[in-house]
């Protein structure tokens, strides 16, 4: 089983909960690095598109991570467009495309950037990814308060309320029904419900138990 080499906050959820709010939020913190595997997928699937839209291309595929300390980069990459999210949710089942990618997380968490640690989230890092983290994390609200919070991220319509909320429950059954690293709470993932608390009330049940449960970051909060 993968040992990480360095720290890692590990943090999985459901879509919208604010896991990844969260996961920058304590990389702040903590001076760790941050890793947002979902992107991870979007930008295997922008590479994927520069090469061919034909799908016996992916094994050709590599991705740069020192592309997650390039904001600049990201941000004209365009990963949140309608194409990109479509072939993203696509490969992402994928057994071959996983294996590869999960390669690329633990050597992020190996080796970050900064040299100090990671926070990584996504829907598989306690379970697949980074097991034996030294902190997991579990982040749910509930669906029809994440499309709230969705449609106004987005800022679109009320009327778009119903579509969203129909996705994010398809999501939800995709995430947690899938045959490859199901969407899962671990026995020791501490479980954080967003539903009726703020970003900062998140942040701080996050540091309160980081600080009862890890003596190893103690100099960082």
């Amino acid at each position: 089983m993968f040992q990480n080499k360095k720290p890692v906050i590990a943090i999985d959820g459901t879509a919208g909960s604010g896991k990844g709010t969260l996961a920058k939020k304590l990389a702040k913190v903590l001076n760790f690095d941050h890793l947002d595997s979902g992107l991870l997928y979007r930008i295997f699937a922008y590479e994927f598109l520069k090469l061919n839209e034909d799908l016996k291309m992916l094994r050709e595929v590599d991705i740069n991570l020192n592309v997650f300390v390039d904001k600049n980069k990201i941000q004209q990459m365009d990963l949140r467009s309608e194409k990109i999210t479509k072939i993203s949710s696509k490969i992402a089942k994928l057994k071959f495309v996983r294996q590869k990618l999960i390669l690329s997380q633990r050597n992020f968490a190996n080796y970050p950037p900064n040299g100090v640690g990671s926070v990584i989230d996504g829907r598989d890092i306690t379970s697949i990814i980074t097991p034996n983290a030294e902190v997991k994390f579990y982040i749910d609200a509930d669906v029809k308060i994440r499309a709230k919070r969705r449609l106004s991220q987005l800022n679109l319509p009320k009327s778009s309320y119903g579509i969203i909320l129909k996705e994010l429950i398809e999501r939800d059954l995709q995430d947690k029904k899938r045959k490859i690293s199901p969407l899962i709470q671990t026995v020791d993932s501490h479980f954080i419900d967003t539903s009726k608390i703020n970003e900062s009330e998140v942040l701080n049940k996050a540091i309160d138990h980081i600080k009862k449960k890890q003596i190893l970051f103690s100099d960082c909060i």
